[in-house]
């Protein structure tokens, strides 16, 4: 029997690990779970996201310092530090053509073409991150979200001693074009960016259980995850992750190993 299951084609287990994550998380977000994701704690508060990225790292810390201890987890929004950085456009990136209702294979012409008129770098993943911002106006989704993640676990060490690792993440998914944004199946929200201390399924609790705390329109800019004991003292806190970029499933090894 155990031979049987183990034959279960990949797709049947990203989708067992993708609903896993998503009902965990929901949990955690009632403070009625454990692992990674036992309680969580929002951190509402204004970010000028117009001072610039140094600025968006140091309100982020500041936000968040008085909440965490060691071990704990940091999910921000995708949108703030897309903003932080910068990455704004007009917003008909929204439509013209909204990157949701094409075909998968002309994202990378769209992107092209949006890379050359804004003037920085955007790629498919980024299309699929796009968000409303202001009034006329939309994110294209933070650049490199491993290394963003790793710079905001360390100005919270710097700021308060504390070593936490940092999620970045979005409610997109990739599932309108079936074009997994980190190249496996998620379910209600996607991290694009971690540090090393948390592996794909653990940022994926941790994903989903920020964006049921922080919801569509309370200005809540980073989540505080609080994981149970026996995954506070977990190795790699706050570390770098071991590649550049956004996450990557195919990088990472099994979803639930480290």
């Amino acid at each position: 029997m155990a031979s049987e299951s183990n034959e279960r084609p990949d797709w049947f287990w990203e989708l067992a690990v993708a609903m896993n994550a998503a009902f965990k998380g929901l949990l955690g977000s009632m403070g009625e779970s454990g692992h990674i994701c036992a309680s969580v704690e929002p951190t509402p508060g204004e970010v000028d996201t117009e001072a610039g990225w140094e600025s968006t790292v140091d309100r982020l810390s500041e936000l968040v310092g008085p909440h965490v201890i060691d071990g704990d987890v940091v999910v921000v929004a995708d949108k703030v530090t897309s903003a932080g950085l910068g990455r704004v456009g007009p917003r008909r990136v929204l439509a013209d053509p909204d990157p949701k209702t094409v075909p998968a294979h002309r994202l990378p012409e769209i992107a092209a073409a949006w890379s050359k008129e804004l003037g920085y770098q955007v790629t498919e993943q980024h299309l699929l991150l796009a968000d409303e911002f202001g009034t006329d106006q939309a994110t294209l989704g933070t650049d490199d979200p491993n290394l963003r993640a790793l710079e905001i676990a360390a100005a919270v060490k710097r700021d308060h001693g504390v070593a936490v690792d940092v999620i970045i993440s979005d409610t997109d998914t990739g599932i309108d074009t079936r074009t997994p944004i980190i190249g496996t199946l998620t379910i209600g929200a996607s991290p694009i960016g971690a540090t090393a201390g948390v592996n794909l399924y653990e940022a994926m609790r941790c994903a989903v259980a920020a964006e049921f705390a922080r919801g569509h329109g309370r200005r809540i800019p980073a989540v505080v995850c609080r994981p149970a004991q026996r995954r506070a003292g977990r190795p790699n806190v706050g570390a770098e992750r071991a590649y550049p970029g956004f996450l990557d499933a195919s990088r990472e090894g099994a979803l639930t190993h480290a």
